[in-house]
């Protein structure tokens, strides 16, 4: 005996919340790939800064020209590295971000979808209940037609 079918009332919150949720979550992914490419920078200025300190190291520059040329390099690639170091704190900050509106979006699907799934369980034992109930009718109708003692009987 089929019965009606589920229909969840707030299905379409569900369908909203879960869009929320993969929003959050390809933010995230977009956050963590900022972040890796900026972490890529400062190691490769990190890299620049040591070349040139390396280099300032080994070559003993006589002119003051060269000197002030060199340290210029030296203060560039610091500057370039303090860069770099802030930029990967700034994705560093937007990856915690989206880490804390991932959870909050998924903590809010799974309250929906919870209660969908509470409604579904209630729907579920509603439909066995009508169908025992349908069933004992069925049989106290078949009882009082077959029992000779019965009004119904003579039908």
């Amino acid at each position: 005996m089929p019965g009606k079918k589920f229909r969840f009332s707030l299905q379409k919150v569900l369908e909203l919340r879960r869009h929320k949720t993969e929003r959050a979550r390809q933010r995230l992914t977009r956050a963590q790939q900022a972040l890796e490419q900026k972490r890529e920078a400062l190691a490769r200025a990190k890299e620049q800064l040591d070349a040139c300190q390396r280099t300032a190291g080994e070559a003993r520059r006589v002119r003051p020209a060269e000197l002030r040329q060199d340290q210029a390099f030296r203060a560039r690639a610091r500057a370039s590295v303090a860069e770099a170091r802030a930029a990967v704190d700034e994705c560093a900050e937007d990856v915690r971000e989206a880490q804390a509106a991932l959870q909050d979006a998924r903590q809010a699907e799974e309250t929906i979808d919870e209660l969908r799934a509470q409604e579904k369980e209630a729907h579920k034992q509603a439909q066995k209940r009508a169908e025992v109930a349908f069933f004992d009718e069925q049989a106290v109708m078949r009882h009082a037609r077959s029992s000779p003692s019965s009004p119904m009987s003579n039908l």
